[in-house]
């Protein structure tokens, strides 16, 4: 059987194919009811524009506790066990939502669908953490980033052909828990204490975890590695705030400039595939830009930015959503790999992939709010005030890149010598 090093072990494909299925469904939440939400008040007449709201905010609310809550776990409970609770709360939550008949259901749905995904997500980074390590820790990273991405691209083209046959139908992606469910067996202790081979031979410095992660072994204060997890979470709090400009305001931009519904469609799955791109060249972009790796990411994500504010043409959005999901792509896989870097006790790893995490959800639950709040507060209610507060966001964090260049946040010297392979 082929077997993948891990930087101290040789780990059986079909182990690593399982641990990485459970990327496919962390970033699905809230997708299926897009397409569908504007013809709920069709369906059910009754409906309230905040039931409608709740039906996309809920999932992310009830997903922040939930992945705490799992990171807390895991230290002393067995995270297998957690993830495949999480895994069948997800999947009948996915069953569910092809024999709902009402609002009330749909809601309650929902809100299952935040706790199982809330306890799958930070696992599914935190396996990665405990077998993989050095630069092969940092490659497979970047894949679990990638192909969580890419899920969504290819999701976003199922839902899209199929909300026109029935409303029920694009609920099916909720389904895709049978995969890593039916791959479980190849984590299980019995499969992995007769497979999992330890390394017989020295690992060379150019993937060995002391070497490729100097920075890392600063923390063996869990204090300290705690407080620079949450740095962590902040920072990806903010990009993630900056980007909700693609998913929440970009759309009726596009319908205020004449763009057809297709494009529209496009110009999304084009950011998603950016996204996606860097997670499956993370070596490759950080030997191009060295210990500035997420300076350059800050600059992709301000120049898209600045591109979609400009101008209004369809070629200026497919532009600014490549520059935007290219950006937020080369950074999203480096703060994962910081987060779990920031302890030196395995059992802590997924916690710290769980802080990480909560400042993702968020944001993507409060920004539209903060938002709402901004233009109370200025008295401008046009569609450019997120891009302007996001562009805003975005020159403060590049100051702080370039002021604390040699930071644990922002800096990624630690990673050259894991591309030196």
């Amino acid at each position: 059987m082929l077997n993948i090093e891990t930087g101290r072990y040789k780990m059986p494909i079909l182990s690593v194919i399982a641990i990485l299925s459970m990327s496919i469904v962390v970033n699905l939440p809230g997708l299926a009811i897009s397409p569908v939400m504007g013809r709920l008040e069709q369906i059910f007449p009754h409906t309230s524009d905040l039931e409608i709201q709740l039906l996309s905010i809920l999932p992310n609310l009830f997903i922040i506790p939930f992945v705490l809550l799992s990171g807390k776990l895991s230290v002393r409970k067995n995270k297998l066990t957690l993830s495949f609770i999480g895994l069948i709360i997800y999947l009948l939550s996915g069953i569910a939502y092809l024999f709902a008949k009402n609002m009330i259901f749909l809601i309650v749905i929902s809100c299952l669908l935040g706790i199982g995904c809330g306890l799958v997500i930070p696992i599914a980074g935190g396996l990665l953490a405990d077998y993989f390590f050095g630069a092969y820790r940092v490659k497979l990273l970047g894949i679990k980033s990638g192909i969580a991405v890419g899920t969504i691209v290819l999701a976003n083209v199922f839902v899209g052909g199929t909300v026109d046959v029935n409303w029920h139908l694009p609920f099916i992606v909720y389904l895709v828990p049978i995969i890593p469910i039916a791959l479980y067996p190849f984590l299980s202790k019995s499969y992995l204490s007769n497979h999992l081979v330890q390394n017989t031979q020295p690992v060379p410095d150019s993937v060995n975890t002391t070497q490729t992660t100097p920075l890392a072994t600063q923390f063996t204060d869990e204090k300290k590695g705690q407080r620079m997890a949450i740095k962590l979470m902040l920072y990806y709090g903010l990009m993630t705030f900056v980007v909700l400009v693609i998913t929440y305001y970009m759309p009726f931009r596009m319908q205020n400039a004449n763009i057809s519904d297709l494009l529209l469609g496009e110009v999304t799955g084009l950011y998603f595939f950016a996204m996606a791109i860097p997670g499956f060249i993370l070596s490759s972009v950080i030997k191009m830009f060295k210990k500035h790796t997420i300076l350059a990411g800050n600059i992709f994500l301000i120049i898209g930015l600045i591109i979609s504010t400009l101008f209004t043409t369809a070629l200026s959005f497919f532009v600014g959503a490549a520059f935007l999901g290219f950006g937020y792509g080369i950074i999203q896989p480096i703060l994962y790999d910081k987060a779990t870097n920031t302890t030196n006790n395995d059992k802590q790893s997924t916690q710290r992939f769980a802080i990480l995490l909560a400042g993702n959800y968020i944001a993507i639950a409060i920004g539209p709010f903060i938002f709402k709040i901004i233009e109370a507060i200025i008295h401008e209610h046009s569609l450019l005030v997120p891009y302007f507060v996001s562009i805003m966001v975005m020159v403060g964090i590049i100051l702080l890149n370039i002021i604390f260049h040699d930071s644990f946040v922002f800096s990624t010297k630690e990673y050259l010598k894991t591309t030196k392979t």
